[in-house]
């Protein structure tokens, strides 16, 4: 069984609809093919470096690429996506001011190895905050499909509805659909969704692009602000600089003096360039 799949003409109501349903919904064709090459030119030399493994979380066949917010402009393409950050805005703005994105990585499943275990993008904060039933939605995860995903090259599998679950119920058969889509589609799932790559059988890996977006209050899963510093942060769109946390979740949390809360790389009551220039001192008190 196949997760269900919208057309990118389907509205966020039908959209937003399916995922709370099911936790997770796909949406075809979000992204041209000529996007996915792009995208490809960008990463194959990085990935060219690695070979298949990652234990056994990642099955022991995958290569994974991370922080490639900072090494291909495919990436700040895909993430602004309105239709993308319009269900964003009604899955997360009940519950934050602002929100970020999670991680920016790149996975590629390769023949062999094993079924990723079932989990949910929410495990990191455990225990301080609860799933089951009604707990607000903190995480939405994306994963574009940069090649078609299929049944046989061994498409994520999700437990459909588990993120309404009690969490200590277990998914059987009969619940695992999977994220079949074309190549340029992406799969959408709330962060308590149980979700794991499955096998692939086929001789051509199979690659993915993963992000989402997360609530603007949370830490992030991966370090945005070392994976792109300042320095490569201010050559992004400013949606994008935004999105990777360079502005403050209301005046309390997040801001930097002289810097608009709205986006902290933007010239404030000192010129960026000399805060960029100005070497760190350790504190002599």
């Amino acid at each position: 069984m196949s997760v269900v799949c919208l057309d990118r003409s389907a509205s966020v109501e039908d959209i937003l609809s399916v995922l709370r349903r099911d936790g997770v919904a796909v949406i075809r064709n979000i992204a041209t093919p000529e996007t996915m090459d792009r995208l490809l030119a960008d990463i194959t030399p990085l990935l060219d470096e690695e070979e298949p493994g990652g234990g056994e979380f990642f099955g022991h066949r995958s290569k994974r690429i991370g922080g490639i917010v900072s090494r291909t402009p495919v990436f700040s393409e895909l993430i602004v996506d309105p239709l993308l950050l319009a269900l964003a805005d009604a899955v997360l703005l009940p519950n934050c001011e602002t929100y970020q994105i999670p991680l920016s990585g790149l996975v590629q499943v390769w023949k062999g190895g094993e079924k990723q275990p079932l989990h949910r993008d929410t495990v990191g904060y455990d225990p301080y905050l609860k799933l089951g039933p009604g707990v607000p939605e903190i995480v939405l995860s994306a994963m574009w499909a940069v090649s078609d995903f299929s049944a046989d090259n061994g498409a994520t599998r999700f437990a459909r509805g588990s993120h309404l679950w009690e969490p200590e119920r277990k998914a059987g058969d009969a619940d695992i659909v999977q994220a079949v889509m074309p190549r340029g589609s992406v799969a959408l799932w709330l962060g308590a969704t149980l979700h794991g790559m499955s096998v692939n059988h086929t001789d051509t890996p199979r690659t993915g692009m993963v992000s989402g977006y997360c609530v603007g209050w949370l830490r992030q899963e991966e370090n945005q602000y070392v994976v792109c510093p300042p320095d490569v942060a201010v050559t992004l769109p400013e949606k994008v600089q935004q999105l990777i946390g360079y502005r403050a979740h209301s005046p309390r949390l997040g801001w930097v003096e002289g810097r608009d809360s709205e986006l902290l790389l933007r010239r404030g009551d000192r010129e960026y360039q000399s805060y960029l220039e100005t070497p760190l001192v350790a504190n002599q008190s």
